[in-house]
């Protein structure tokens, strides 16, 4: 029994969307931006369903109950015949996305297992998700209505959990040896998140690992300065400690 193919919807970076014939359609295509944006919120919650209470709060969250729910019926429809496909159904009293792949659900079930494997201390799949896991983000999360509430959520939420498999895929390869590919991976994670301190110290033994103790120190003093001009605060014994190993070694 073949299986009926799926949507493909990417809504890491500018939306991308394909039909089950395989056909992309073409931004012009869309009528409005608030069709698109109620694309991206099921797609988010591909195969399960969501509240119309839900989506029209988020979308028309100004605008009169009456207006805002003909405004729901309309960018739904528009969103079938445009995949031509009824793709968009009832469902347990909510709206629901079905027979979709998005790149964002993806890659957070990628993220979920990866931490799964760094809990388990198995490196080599850790890395290997990671890799293919970083292949389908290509972008932060982006909607037409990019400062509202939900999709500020949405992408920070998304950040957060990329910052997380970063901060384990690095502790990884540096279980591994791949110093620098640890050294990369804390680096960008040091960047989605100036004041995390495991990533600080993933990037400052990597960067001793590789014989860079100077860079190392660096890192240091730079995450120092960031805690106590955003916070008032120093780094934890934990840092302090490799901080004077490291000064050790140099024969400090």
């Amino acid at each position: 029994m073949n299986e009926q193919p799926l949507i493909r919807i990417c809504v890491l970076g500018e939306l991308q969307v394909w039909r089950q014939d395989g056909s992309a359609v073409a931004i012009d295509e869309w009528r409005t931006g608030k069709t698109r944006d109620l694309l991206r919120l099921l797609a988010l919650s591909a195969g399960h369903p969501v509240l119309p209470s839900r989506l029209v709060e988020k979308l028309w969250p100004d605008v009169a109950e009456e207006r805002r729910r003909n405004s729901l019926r309309t960018a739904a429809s528009q969103i079938r015949r445009t995949m031509g496909t009824n793709c968009v159904v009832r469902q347990a009293d909510g709206l629901v996305l079905r027979d979709a792949w998005v790149d964002a659900v993806q890659f957070l079930e990628d993220a979920r297992k990866v931490h799964v494997f760094a809990r388990d201390a198995q490196h080599e799949q850790v890395l290997a998700l990671t890799r293919s896991a970083e292949q389908i983000y290509r972008d932060d999360f982006r909607a037409y209505d990019q400062d509202s509430a939900w999709a500020r959520a949405e992408r920070e939420h998304l950040q957060r959990t990329r910052h997380e498999m970063l901060c384990d895929a690095a502790a990884a390869a540096l279980e591994l040896g791949h110093f620098r590919e640890a050294l990369d991976l804390a680096a960008d994670a040091v960047r989605l998140d100036r004041g995390s301190e495991t990533a600080h110290r993933s990037l400052m033994r990597a960067h001793a690992e590789l014989g860079e103790i100077g860079s190392a120190l660096r890192v240091f003093e730079s995450y120092r300065a960031h805690l106590a001009e955003e916070l008032g605060a120093d780094p934890s014994p934990q840092t302090r400690e490799l901080h004077l190993h490291l000064l050790r070694g140099l024969g400090a």
